[in-house]
This record gives structure tokens, C-alpha cells and sequence, in this order.
């Protein structure tokens, strides 16, 4: 798979909409001078999945779907959580499986693997600090080729709002799949832990 588009960027700026209720995960993407050059949409959610949402707190255990857009609307990539695990499958737009991004099961600092298409390990996302607003992505031989930052001081921030805002950098010497599951980090960190600064009973579900 050749990265190209959103993929072949070396940072990129994913904005949360910021919303009174959050029944559809929305996000804006722009380059790191403020420039919007894409965007993700969920797909249609069920009544039962916009009932749970609405009226407890479980949507972690809630599957979704991210399509990520190019500024033309194309799809990009399309990334999928399903019901009550901790894992993001990443496949291109005609189906094609890149890989997953699956939170490991631990306490302490969070931890995710990144896995290629057959399941094998490739890399790792794991937590640089406690609070997990930030994030440091190894390959197999653990070697840093990117990094997912909720806060960059080198971006205009009053340029965005008070919504989660993650910044992804990936290294030029970042290779596929990695560079692609990199980039898709943020959308997955976002959706499996929501960034709250306590556990969840998603937890202790296993993720097999």
C-alpha cells in the first residue's frame, strides 16, 4: 500500500467537533498551518447504539465506524471498533485490511499494539505519561516513527476549539503499515479511551 494524500502528510491536526451531546463522532483534520485538509465522518449508527449513548455510559462497549475523508470527500480510510473490544481495524476503502490497533490490557501507562493485516505485531502506541495525553508509536524493532500529542505549543491554538485536539507527527523513515496504523492512532486512542483520566469496565473485558 502507497501512502498518498492525508497518509503521505508528515503531521496532521484531528479536531473533535465539539458538541453538547456527542452522539456521532465528527472530526476536522488540518495541516499544521491551520489549513483544513480532511475530515471523518461516523457511518449511520443504530437506534439501539444511539439510545446506549444517549442514556448511559457505556459507549466504549458501542462499535463505530470512522470513514476518514480527504478534503475532496473521498475515502481514505476506513476504521472500525466493534462491539465490546478494545481494538481498531484500519481497512482501505475497497476493503482491504491494513491492520489493527488493539489497547492491551494492563495497568499503568496505556499500551497498544499496532498488528498488520495477518494479526502479526508490528509496532506499539504506548502512553508517556499517566494521564495518557500522550503518546509515542515504536516499530518491530523498536525504533520511534511517530508520535500522537494532545497539545502542541508550535500550533495556533486559538485557531481551534476546546474539543479533544491530537496532533500526529510520522517520521520520513516511517514504513508501511505502520505509517498508515500511525496515523489512524489518534482516531482509534480517541474512541477506545475517550481520553478520560479514569478506568473503564471496558477494561477488564478481554479483547479475544
Amino acid at each position: 500500500m502507497q501512502s498518498t494524500g492525508l497518509l503521505s502528510r508528515s503531521t496532521l491536526v484531528v479536531e473533535q467537533k465539539l458538541k453538547v451531546f456527542e452522539m456521532r463522532n465528527q472530526y476536522r483534520i488540518f495541516d499544521e498551518s491551520g489549513i483544513q485538509v480532511g475530515a471523518v465522518e461516523q457511518e449511520k449508527q443504530s437506534a439501539l447504539t444511539f439510545i446506549a449513548r444517549l442514556g448511559t455510559d457505556w459507549d466504549l462497549a458501542l462499535p463505530v465506524t470512522l470513514n476518514l475523508l480527504e478534503a475532496d470527500g473521498r475515502v481514505a480510510l476506513v476504521a472500525h471498533k466493534p462491539w465490546f473490544r478494545m481494538v481498531v481495524e484500519i481497512r482501505t476503502p475497497d476493503g482491504q485490511v491494513v491492520g489493527s490497533i488493539q489497547k492491551r490490557i494492563r495497568f499503568g501507562k496505556a499500551k497498544f499494539t499496532l498488528n498488520d493485516a495477518s494479526g502479526n505485531p508490528v509496532g506499539e502506541v504506548k502512553a508517556q505519561n499517566w494521564r495518557a495525553r500522550d503518546f509515542e508509536i515504536r516499530d518491530q524493532n523498536d525504533q520511534p516513527v511517530a508520535q500522537v500529542t494532545k497539545k502542541w505549543r508550535g500550533l495556533a491554538s486559538e485557531m481551534f476549539t476546546d474539543a479533544d485536539t491530537y496532533v500526529v507527527s510520522v517520521q520520513p523513515h516511517a514504513v508501511e503499515p505502520v505509517r498508515t496504523l500511525a496515523v489512524a492512532a489518534a482516531l482509534a486512542i480517541d474512541v477506545v479511551m475517550k481520553q478520560k483520566d479514569y478506568g473503564s469496565p471496558m477494561d477488564f473485558i478481554p479483547n479475544n
